[in-house]
């Protein structure tokens, strides 16, 4: 078990909140049981692990961000039953270290998804079945639908994300001999982001940009947002599949070290569907989980919703929505080009603008509204200032450099689990950069433009030799331009094609 790294065990808190024992610990926080004295009722803490040494006014900025977030996971659970719901948001006092921002959540009794597929697994159960999966995941699916269009208080919409989600975030909570599953963590991640922010987490000379999330569950433009644009609706779209998909099969869906995870989320060629681990499901659900994880978000489903639609269609079961008042529509606008717009370092997100297009604000640690553009399609260039900033709870932190063709990226040390601990990763050299873009799967259109310089080249040169030879053979001269022979060009042009070919094979 856990150690009690803060020293509250025992300690009275807010007032109210008498702490018993250590729960949990992640790398980014420590969550204690504790029991409310005033509702006779226990409830979680989640206490935070703020990296660096925090000055006064820097303590009085993440704070009111920290509680901003509690704010809109208060307003989400309100609404939305699936959504574990706050109750406090505070300091820790006296506490081993100075400075320890915590909030209290309702108590679950149960397990999570990953310890309920895990356990089968051990005990040589089979994998649960669509017809159960459907119904078990339904509520979260409703509840997804909801947040990705939630109520604002102007009247309009906002487009609330969770961006990590994986069976560890789905909790199924026992109470009165019923089961629910629930939304844990919805928007920490958005917290650490602002922790590291505010410490001045990379000079903006370096040109980085730092970010986590969970590897087995990362869709591909939480890897390489330059080439697939920003996250959205579409990237919780992605993780509540890969979760459904392990709860059918009773596998991780992607296992191994940060770049096998990567090259094999991006590899076109095989998709991690219930069909490829064994499961044979009706065609239309297959189909739909193939949707949901296409590796283009423009050809995925663009909400929760519309996903969940296909599976309960495919085996008989319906959720009911949510009676919260949102219009849902078939499908998002067509994708456009959005333009960038970098923010402050004060803000949270870098956001892409879309001109013409129906706009959902995001929100995102309580900020207010960030406009949210459909996807782009991957073969469109995403420009520098594309966000990569997802920063969650056990994530994985990476640093992608902003200036070779793809995102750069390298393991410093090996993963021990696909969702296990903080994966420490590091900026890495042009050589070992090489090495790990060999993991991904070029298109063919890809792989020609990159030959075409040298194939262009080769193709001149040769063209000139095939003059030379037909100018010689009915005159009996070489075939010369000016002073020089066509012949003596022709050389040159071949080889520094040839040479382009390889340095264009080997980059």
């Amino acid at each position: 078990m856990a150690g009690d790294v803060f020293g509250i065990v025992g300690s009275l808190q807010a007032a109210v909140f008498r702490v018993e024992r250590v729960v949990a610990e992640g790398g980014f926080g420590v969550v204690y049981r504790a029991h409310h004295e005033g509702f006779k009722a226990a409830v979680a803490l989640k206490c935070l692990k703020i990296p660096g040494a925090f000055t006064p006014e820097q303590r009085r900025a993440f704070l009111q961000k920290f509680q901003e977030e509690g704010e809109v996971l208060f307003r989400l659970s309100t609404l939305i039953p699936s959504v574990v719901r706050p109750l406090h948001v505070g300091t820790l006092e006296n506490a081993s270290d100075p400075f320890v921002p915590f909030i209290a959540l309702e108590w679950l009794d149960g397990e999570s998804l990953e310890s309920l597929v895990a356990r089968r697994r051990a005990a040589g159960k089979p994998a649960l079945d669509l017809p159960r999966v459907a119904r078990m995941m339904g509520p979260v699916a409703r509840a997804l639908e909801c947040a990705h269009r939630f109520p604002a208080p102007n009247g309009g919409r906002l487009s609330i994300l969770h961006r990590d989600l994986k069976p560890e975030n789905l909790f199924l909570a026992k109470a009165h001999g019923q089961e629910t599953l629930k939304i844990l963590d919805f928007g920490i991640g958005k917290v650490r982001s602002a922790a590291t922010q505010i410490v001045g987490r990379v000079s903006a000379e370096q040109g980085a940009q730092l970010a986590a999330f969970t590897p087995a569950y990362g869709a591909p433009e939480q890897w390489l947002p330059k080439r697939y644009g920003q996250t959205g609706p579409w990237t919780d779209v992605w993780g509540f599949a890969l979760c459904a998909v392990e709860a059918l099969t009773g596998r991780v869906p992607f296992e191994g070290d940060a770049p096998a995870v990567m090259g094999a989320c991006l590899d076109e060629r095989e998709r991690p569907t219930p069909l490829a681990f064994g499961v044979k499901l009706p065609d239309r659900a297959e189909a739909a989980f193939r949707k949901a994880l296409a590796i283009d978000p423009v050809q995925r489903f663009h909400d929760v919703g519309q996903f969940w639609d296909e599976i309960e269609a495919a085996c008989g079961v319906t959720t009911p929505r949510l009676g919260v008042e949102v219009s849902l529509s078939d499908s998002l606008p067509p994708p456009r080009d959005a333009s960038p717009r970098e923010d402050a370092l004060t803000e949270l997100d870098a956001t892409l603008r879309n001109a013409g297009s129906e706009r959902l604000p995001e929100l995102t640690l309580g900020l207010g509204a960030l406009s949210l553009a459909p996807p782009r399609a991957a073969r469109s260039p995403v420009p520098a200032a594309s966000p990569l900033d997802d920063l969650e709870d056990d994530g994985m932190r990476i640093s992608v450099m902003r200036g070779g063709s793809l995102d750069q990226l390298a393991h410093a040390a090996p993963a021990r689990s696909p969702r296990g601990p903080t994966l420490g990763l590091a900026a890495v050299g042009r050589d070992e950069a090489r090495r790990i873009r060999r993991s991904e799967t070029p298109s063919v259109s890809s792989v020609f433009s990159r030959l075409k310089p040298g194939l262009w080249l080769i193709a001149v040169g040769a063209a000139i030799m095939l003059a030379d030879a037909s100018h010689t053979a009915l005159t009996g001269q070489p075939f010369t331009l000016g002073p020089a022979r066509a012949l003596w060009l022709a050389g040159p042009l071949v080889g520094l094609g040839v040479v382009k070919l390889v340095l264009s094979l080997s980059g």
